[in-house]
């Protein structure tokens, strides 16, 4: 109904059960003048008609209180009218003479505009009161105004101010449907003004919905809070506990500033308790999406995949839904402390597949491996370092047993303890080397079928070997016994064989009980080779050195004192030596 019509209900009066009209505050005066029963029968009566009567000029007297002076008692100049006056002094005589007093006027007044409420109240209806949110279809725009229809008998408008656009254009036209609150209700005309976005019964609706059927709504994260994230929707205030805001939650600003889908997990108090969920949402997707992955996933395939994330033990790989783990040790060949070392979130890599295993309910592990697709190192190793050749690496860690050296990227060697010196016994290999140290060491052993690497700070079998000269006798200790001879330390850093032949013990003797580990002996260097570093000594040989140089030593001393038995002594002395000689 227009606002028009609204005003002629508004202004139509009631009627009394008398059939007489019911006068309005506006009325008020003329009702006096006229009211039944106002005026006495008689002169007065006719002389108040007469006064009343337009014809005669005279003014209708206008309601006032007691006792204040007439509007119409002045003049157009500002004096006083006697006429008027006389008029008023008339009037206030009809009153006292039994006719309606003006609290009676004042109270058929109030009584009126009361009436007029509730027929508006019942045109309305019990839904448009102040501070309702209502839905209204636009039915006109004017200058400064949007009229709207609320659904009842009267019309409502909002300022066209509310509803204009950062540009400063109108945002709605006729026959749309928006939403607004009532401010007022005033002369029957229902005033309104714009819904704010925590006020809409729309929003309102939507996220109670979104609770009731799980569909996911969009939110703003504005900022963190003890706990978790203020998420804004729609204008309403959610809370998403930290452990919620992903699958493997990261920094805290990859989400704040950052809009998301979210799921409404729990909806109370009409909206002023609401908890939601982005992580619910991921894993529902992260199962289809691995259910369809699963498909193209077996052992021993290569796969390619992003990183999604690092910790201590190894890298996680997004394979299309589903991750799998790349284990600290299969990073790379090169010997890796921290994956970050080698790997940062977000580089596509390419991983073979190790194992797939259950893991809780449907999920599945599933193991891969980025060093499995790279060379192997240890066939490069193997044509390129040989024994006795002189090696750099960088010390990568200690054992109590000695030093792992890297010597190319996933090739370690180890210089054992008892290497790392010559002759000085040691009780930790750190007193002598540091994790990081660059050292150059002597490899001295390979097994490439178990891929080992033996190494020496000491120098190598080639150059201790290069340094002995035969003839050379030296003190050495039994290092270790075999039935085919003995090995001996030298003080050198050498060892050296001694042949059961050459142990000076009879033949067939067992050499265990002979000789003990530990045990000094004097040994003589019968032949040393620089290739091999092989070393050739013996105790025998020794022994009759030192026989030879006792002798000499005693024959210059009894030269020396003019001895007469010279002939003879040196007759034994050439037999002794061509002795030696044949041996």
């Amino acid at each position: 109904m227009s606002s028009k019509s609204s005003t002629s209900e508004e202004t139509t009066p009631r009627q009394p059960a008398s059939g007489a009209p019911v006068p309005t505050p506006a009325q008020a005066p003329e009702a006096l003048a006229t009211a039944p029963g106002s005026q006495p029968e008689g002169e007065g009566a006719e002389a108040t008609k007469k006064a009343a009567s337009p014809g005669n000029g005279a003014r209708k007297p206008p309601l006032q209180a007691a006792g204040a002076p007439s509007a119409s008692a002045s003049t157009e100049e500002g004096h006083a009218d006697p006429e008027a006056g006389a008029e008023s002094e008339g009037a206030a005589g009809v009153e006292s003479e039994g006719g309606m007093s003006f609290a009676e006027m004042f109270e058929l007044a109030e009584k009126q505009s009361s009436d007029r409420k509730k027929k508006w109240a019942k045109d309305l209806g019990s839904e448009i009161v102040p501070g309702k949110v209502v839905y209204a279809k636009v039915v006109g725009i004017s200058n400064d105004s949007v009229f709207v229809d609320v659904g009842a008998k009267s019309e409502g408008v909002i300022a066209k101010a509310e509803l204009v656009d950062e540009n400063g254009e109108i945002a709605v036209k006729e026959g749309d449907s928006i939403e607004a609150r009532v401010r007022k209700i005033e002369a029957g005309t229902v005033h309104l003004s714009k819904v704010l976005p925590h006020q809409s019964l729309k929003n309102r609706e939507l996220l109670r919905e979104s609770h009731r059927t799980g569909i996911p709504v969009k939110g703003r994260v504005n900022t963190q809070n003890k706990g978790g994230f203020d998420i804004e929707i729609s204008g309403f205030r959610a809370f998403c506990p930290a452990s919620q805001i992903d699958v493997r939650p990261g920094k805290v600003e990859e989400y704040v500033g950052h809009t998301f889908l979210f799921k409404v997990v729990e909806y109370k108090d009409g909206g002023r308790n609401i908890v939601v969920s982005r992580r619910v949402l991921l894993a529902e997707e992260n199962r289809r999406k691995a259910d369809e992955a699963m498909k193209s996933i077996e052992v021993d395939k290569t796969v390619r995949g992003k990183v999604t994330g690092l910790k201590d033990y190894g890298a996680f790989i997004d394979l299309g839904g589903i991750e799998g783990l790349v284990h600290l040790s299969e990073i790379g060949h090169a010997h890796i402390v921290k994956p970050g070392d080698a790997l940062k979130v977000g580089d596509e890599v390419e991983a073979k597949v190790l194992k797939i295993e259950e893991g809780k309910g449907t999920q599945r592990k599933i193991s891969l491996s980025i060093k499995a697709l790279q060379a192997d190192p240890w066939s490069a190793a193997e044509s390129t370092i040989r024994e006795g050749q002189k090696v750099t690496g960088k010390v990568q860690r200690i054992q109590a047993f000695g030093a792992f050296v890297e010597l190319m990227p996933g090739v370690d060697g180890l210089i054992h303890i008892s290497n790392m010196t010559s002759g000085q016994r040691i009780r930790d290999p750190r007193d002598v080397v540091k994790e990081g140290d660059e050292v150059e060491a002597t490899v001295i052993s390979t097994d490439w079928g178990k891929r080992r690497i033996g190494l020496s700070l000491v120098k190598s079998k080639q150059e201790l070997a290069n340094e002995l000269g035969s003839g050379q006798v030296l003190e050495g200790v039994v290092d270790r016994i075999e039935s085919f001879g003995i090995f001996v330390k030298l003080p050198t850093g050498a060892r050296g064989l001694v042949p059961a032949a050459e142990t000076g013990t009879q033949r067939g003797a067992d050499l265990k009980k002979e000789f003990a580990p530990g045990t000094k002996v004097k040994v003589l260097v019968v032949d040393s080779d620089t290739k091999s570093g092989k070393i050739r000594l013996s105790i025998r040989a020794a022994a009759e050195a030192e026989e030879r140089a006792e002798y000499a030593g005693y024959i210059t001393n009894d030269r020396a004192k003019g001895s007469g038995l010279g002939t003879l002594g040196d007759l034994f002395g050439s037999a002794l030596s061509a002795k030696v000689k044949r041996s």
